[in-house]
């Protein structure tokens, strides 16, 4: 309908406004879909590199807390842009006030990214020497570990990884020591990672 005055009715202007709402939608959309894939990973590419860190540690409810030193070297292979599967090692000092632990690991995992943030599980199996007021023992056991992280792009196919993690002990201690393995840890750790394939 037209007025009088040549003007239009409200009702002529809706299905416009719509479209224009209905543009942007898909504009926005598509520009997230092209951001996310400027960051895809290409199925078979591997990421090289591992983490380092400070970590907050309690053995278990009866002992008092110590401060540890961990390194994470870390090979990852892509089975698709989101996925890779992870081997693991890792080397740790951790100093108390009546303990010094050299602790070395192995294990494998799994990370799944959403653009540059991930997440990811692994299991490892670590081996322990101590020494507990100059008396030398040794200590095996199982851990899991739930993890998160982002890459932080510093040139192409190199990123800096920083990552929170929380470990936890399974099942049984070996070695001398006996008894449940109800070791706990928060991790903040920080690393690098080189892409190869790309």
């Amino acid at each position: 309908l037209i007025c009088d005055n040549g003007c239009k009715t409200k009702s002529q202007d809706k299905p416009k406004k719509r479209s224009n709402k209905m543009k942007r939608g898909i504009l926005i959309i598509a520009s997230l879909l092209l951001v996310c894939s400027a960051f895809a990973f290409d199925t078979g590419s591997m990421l090289i590199g591992g983490q380092a860190g400070f970590s907050y540690t309690k053995m278990s409810s009866d002992e008092d807390a110590s401060s540890d030193f961990y390194l994470f070297p870390q090979f990852g292979y892509f089975i698709n842009p989101n996925t890779c599967i992870d081997g693991i090692l890792k080397f740790e000092l951790m100093g108390g006030e009546t303990m010094d632990v050299t602790a070395i690991g192995i294990g494998a995992g799994a990370r799944h990214f959403f653009n540059q943030l991930y997440v990811g599980v692994d299991l490892q199996y670590q081996t322990a020497e101590i020494d507990v007021n100059g008396l030398d023992r040794t200590e095996s056991g199982l851990y899991g570990t739930l993890k998160t992280g982002y890459l932080y792009p510093l040139f192409q196919g190199v990123y800096v990884d920083s990552q929170i993690r929380y470990v936890m002990g399974l099942g049984d201690y070996g070695g001398d020591i006996s008894g449940k393995n109800e070791m706990s840890a928060f991790n903040l750790l920080l690393g690098l990672q080189i892409e190869l394939g790309r």
